[in-house]
Order: structure tokens, then sequence, then C-alpha cells
């Protein structure tokens, strides 16, 4: 590992302070997790992590309470957000029983409530007075808002709304922390005033008593169980039963009731969702460290691994590093710069947020349409080339990356539920490209900087015979080309349905394909962007050098991938052209080769964070597996008989042997 890293080209610590922000965020941040992992005592890496032990679904409740209260108490203590959107794993924040409180609870509060409301709440949430968490998904219903069952109804005598779940479908299901940990949610529910129904509103709800927090009275609350993954949380149900809830705790800020009961319609009934728009964008934020993680632990691993040569020698015994290998270095090199351009991504999506957010506070509402489908398409793309990216670096451990004690189990499962969470990929999808489809359908429609470059696009036949494929520009140009074609193709095929008399509806379906792939072209485009941008932004020459490299390798290694047919099928990138683009690639992996462990600590990982035997900094991998292994539970207690598994052998193995079958 020392020659390894004795090999870089450049420093570090600089792509580290490009990465976080800055040289004084990263010691912040190094500061804060020092003292977390300190509290947790999760530090010492000769000493088998408690996640690899034999714990039951109480146990892992137990530790993701005791994760959760250091990571509050961190914030409160310190006065910082290192810990609001991930816990000490980099997991999402959702991972722990407290993760929405500050994801979602309060965000929401500042979103949808009432200045009024806001000075009572607000104060109690950020001191931890109360925990709170956000039920909007339902058991029969998730991101589709119109769909929710759970019903508010106003009653003007007791000047109340009675909270109620009037079918199964209708229990809240899946919130993190709703099970036993938080006190108060925001809930998503119907508004109807004599009868009439305004749609779904956000409501402030005590769930549970703050003095022995037993469920409020119509509340019936539990845990949902197992996970693939997120198990250290109480993802939970909810069943209202006229549970009454002050009209004064329905969030004004959008809209209001009156005493008499009067509805009062508020500037923008879309509003409603900027929860949603804000828990997309966090993913966004958060997700792609999971895949730097992933690579991170690969990368380390494969440097020490030796296995195999080139020799095709019988008699050639010599090993060398799996790294050295071109299908183990492309790989990881690829999902290292995946990593790097989701990076860059999520800074675009937060730009993009933020645009909206302040847009808002002017009275101007034109922004949110973009903002949600450009957010909804990141959201999709990031969480699955995270989801994808991280099975396969697993798969480049061989048989010791299927180990618990890899790291990846926790990596690859939670990362799995983000392609899930707040909103399916492929539906979010088809939310951009409804947006992109009517950027260039609707003529008067001034288009948002975001898709500007449909409107300039000048349909070409193919890109010239000559290209240099390592040119940031000529990259954008192909991305571009590629997006706008699309957009523009399945706009028209929309079109002609329509003049046949094909439903609307039915046009989109038998499209949907099609226009899937137009939104992720448009993603995609955007996303290169966001790293181009990036790279003229570096000062330090050396890192900007390793940034253009591993952005030329993320763009050709799009285009040279199953989901790159969309750059070739229009004729606009030629078989040739695809030849010089693999000799590209060839000579990137070539020039990475020796920065490799270096991208891995660029990140800042600690190894408590990474929980990894094959991924740790000083890489004595072997060492630290069978330091391990001998603290599994199981081999601890066989240990102390003997090295015989008494309950095993005595209830069914000695009966075996013994003919007692």
């Amino acid at each position: 590992m020392g020659e390894a890293r004795a090999g870089a080209s450049f420093e570090s610590r600089e792509l580290t302070n490009i990465i976080h922000g800055d040289a004084e965020t990263v010691q912040a941040r190094e500061a804060a997790f020092s003292r977390v992992e300190k509290v947790l005592q999760s530090s010492n890496m000769s000493k088998l992590p408690g996640a690899f032990g034999e714990v039951n679904r109480t146990g892992q409740l137990m530790d993701g309470l005791r994760i959760g209260k250091a990571m509050l108490e961190e914030r409160l203590q310190h006065k910082d957000s290192v810990f609001a959107r991930i816990t000490p794993q980099y997991w999402f924040a959702n991972a722990s029983p407290f993760g929405l409180h500050f994801l979602m609870f309060i965000p929401a509060l500042k979103l949808l409530a009432s200045p009024e409301q806001l000075a009572h709440w607000l104060p109690l949430a950020e001191s931890a007075k109360i925990i709170g968490t956000y039920c909007q998904t339902e058991l029969g219903h998730g991101t589709f808002l119109r769909g929710m069952e759970t019903t508010a109804t106003f009653d003007q005598v007791a000047d109340q709304f009675l909270i109620h779940s009037p079918t199964t479908s209708s229990t809240k299901y899946w919130p993190g922390g709703l099970g036993y940990s938080s006190s108060h949610a925001i809930v998503m529910a119907r508004l109807l005033i004599a009868e009439r129904d305004y749609g779904v509103h956000p409501f402030i709800v005590q769930l549970r008593s703050l003095e022995d927090y037993t469920p409020s009275v119509g509340v019936e609350l539990g845990d949902v169980g197992l996970k693939v993954g997120h198990n250290s949380s109480d993802n939970g149900y909810a069943i209202f039963t006229h549970l009454c809830v002050p009209r004064t705790h329905l969030l004004m800020g959008t809209a209001q009731v009156l005493r008499d009961g009067t509805y009062v319609a508020g500037p923008h009934d879309k509003l409603v969702y900027s929860t949603m728009l804000f828990a997309r964008k966090a993913i966004i934020d958060t997700v792609y460290l999971q895949l730097a993680q992933a690579v991170t632990i690969a990368i380390r691993y494969s440097v020490v691994r030796e296995q195999g040569n080139l020799q095709f020698d019988a008699s050639d015994s010599r090993e060398i590093p799996i790294l050295a290998f071109k299908s183990q270095n492309y790989r990881l090199f690829v999902l290292m710069a995946r990593a790097f351009a989701l990076l860059f991504a999520s800074r675009r999506g937060a730009k993009i947020y933020d645009e909206m957010i302040a847009s808002r506070a002017s009275g101007n509402h034109r922004a949110l349409a973009p903002a949600h489908a450009n957010i909804a398409g990141l959201k999709a793309y990031v969480t699955q080339t995270t989801a994808d990216g991280v099975e396969d670096a697993r798969k480049c451990c061989g048989g010791h990356g299927y180990l618990d004690m890899s790291g990846f189990t926790n990596i690859v499962t939670t990362a799995t539920a983000m392609a899930t969470l707040e909103g399916e990929n492929f539906v979010m999808y088809q939310q951009t490209a409804r947006f992109l489809i009517k950027s260039v359908s609707v003529q008067d429609v001034t288009l948002d900087e975001s898709v500007a470059y449909l409107r300039l696009h000048v349909p070409e036949a193919r890109l010239g015979p000559v290209a240099d494929f390592l040119d940031p520009e000529i990259q954008l140009k192909v991305f571009r080309h590629r997006a706008a074609r699309l957009v523009m193709e399945y706009a028209e095929a929309l079109r002609v349905a329509q003049t046949r008399d094909v439903s609307a509806a039915h046009a989109w379906n038998t499209h949907m394909m099609g226009l899937i792939s137009a939104a992720r072209a448009h993603i995609e485009y955007t996303v290169l962007s966001a790293f181009v941008d990036q790279l003229r932004l570096v000062q330090d020459r050396p890192v900007r050098a390793v940034l253009q490299h591993l952005s030329s390798l993320f763009a050709l290694s799009c285009i040279d991938s199953p989901h790159g047919l969309g750059f070739v099928e229009d004729g606009y990138i030629s078989a040739p052209h695809l030849r010089q683009i693999r000799a590209s690639i060839d000579k990137l992996l070539e020039v990475l080769l020796p920065d490799a462990v270096a991208l891995t600590d660029v990140w800042n990982f600690s190894d408590a964070s990474l929980q990894s035997a094959l991924g740790c900094w000083d890489g004595d991998v072997y060492e630290r597996m069978m330091q391990w292994t001998r603290q599994i539970p199981l081999n601890v207690s066989a240990a102390k008989t003997g090295g015989v598994f008494r309950p095993g052998f005595d209830e069914y193995i000695r009966p075996i042997l013994r003919g007692k079958l």
C-alpha cells in the first residue's frame, strides 16, 4: 500500500478539499467523525465491529438508537450538520431511528408551516424536545399523492381534525423511526370539510406521550420487521382511528382552514411537493458516497490481493496484484469515475434546488417544474448508478467480497434501497420525460436553462471522421446530440399518435421505454456537463489532470456500454469512432493505474466508517480477517467448550453418529 501511494501523480489532500468543499470543512468533518467514533468505541480495527456479531432484530434497533443518540448529541453540542444526512457509516440518514427528524421533519416544517407555527414547533424540534418523522407512504400508495387514502375531517364544533385510516391500504407504512422512536409526525392526509375533498395536506400529529412514550389514543404503532437493509432503524406503521388533532396543527404555510371551516388556498398548491423534492435532493447529495466507499474497498483489496499472472505458463507460479489485470482496473476505475461524476452532479442538483427555493421566496414559482423534473431524473440516475456500482465492486473482490466483514453487505443493501425510496426510478424518469416533451412541444414557453440546448439543437448526420474523444467539448457535443435527438424523436411520436386519435395515456404507455431512454440521456448529459464545469474551476494542475482523466473515462465508458445504443443507432457515432474510443479508454486506464490508491484516500473515509476487513487504510487484509474471524461469537463460544459447537453437536450431530435418526 505504501508503494501504491508513493506513485500518485497528485496530492490527495488537495482533491479531498474539493470533494468536501474546502480545507476547513474537511477538518471539521474529521473532528466530528473522530468525536462520534470515540463515543461509539468503533475506532479500534483489531476488534470485530458489532455489526458482524450475532445480533437479533431488537439488538439491531438498540444499536441504531445508540448510534442515533451519538449523532444527535454531536449536532446539539457542536452545532454542526455533518450527520444531518448520513450516519457514521455513510449510510443515508434514514438508517438511524432519528434520521428523518433532521432529514425530513424539520425541513418539512420550514417549507410548509406558517411563521407562527414555525416559531412554536421549530425550537422544540431543533432542541430535540420532540422527535419527528414524516408520514406519507401508505400500505397501498407511495409517492402518488393524489391516491393517498388517510383522511383529516374537520369538526367545526370541536375546532379539530379527525385523522383516520379508513382502509387497510391507508395504513401509513415505512416511515423511518415511526415504530417506536418518534414522538411526533408530519402526516399527509386528505383534507375534508363538509364532505368536500380539498386534496392532500400536511398535519403535525403527536404520536406518543412525552412522559412515558405510550401511543396517543387513536393511534396503533409498530415496526415493519426485518428488511433487506437499514435494520438499525424502526421503519414502522401507523393506523389512525379518529385521532383528534387541533385545527392549528394543519401546517398552514400553503393553505389555511379558518375557525368557521372556510378553506383558504395558498399561493401555489404544488408546494406541498417541496418536501419530497428536498428528500430527493438529499438522496442525490449523499448516496454517491456509498459508491465511493465500495470502490475504495475494492481498489485497496485489489492492490493487496495477488492471484495468477499473465504468462499462461503452468510452471510460472509468480502472482501479481489483481488490479494489474485490465478487466479489474477497467471495472474499478469506471466505478471511481462514476463516483466523481455523481458527486459533481449532486452539486448541480443542489444549485437547481436552491434557485427554486430562492425564486419561491420572491413569489415566482416557475422554477418549480424544471427543478422537480431535473431532481427526479438525477435521483433516478444517481441511485441506480450507485446500486449497480456497489454490487459490481463487491464482485470484484471475489469470494471474500461475499463475507459480511468485507463491509459490502451493508453498503449493497442500504444503497439498493435508494432506487425505490422517495420515488421508484422508472417513475422518476417519466417525470423528467414529461417536462422534456412539454419543453419542446409548447412553443410559447421560455425554455429553462437546463433544457435550452433542445431549442438550439441542429440535427447532424454524423460526427466527423476524425475526432479527439478526450476533448471535453467533443464529449459534450456527442452527449447533447443523443439527448436532443431522443427527446425530439419521442415528442414527434407522441404528436403523431394524437393525430391518429390515440389517447394521450395510451400513446405515452406505448412509447414509455423510449421516453425513459430520452430522459436518461438528458440526465447523463447534465451529469457530464456538471463534471466538465467542475474541471474549469480546479486550480491545482495535477488534480485537474487526474479529474480530466476520470471525466473522460466516465464519458467514453458511457458511450461504450449497454446503455450507449442511443449514441450509435442513428450513425452519429460510427464503428471507427468506437474503435478510437476504446483505444482512448485503454490509454486512460494506463495513466490512472499509479493513482489508484490515492483516489481512494481522497474521499477521507475513516476505517471505522468503512467497517471493512478488506478496505482498511493499511492494507493488512489477511491479518485483520483472521482477527475478526476468531472474534465471531460462534467461534468464541465454541472455543470455551474445547472447539465444539456444543448445542449443535448434542442435539443433532451426536444422534446422527450413533444411528439414532
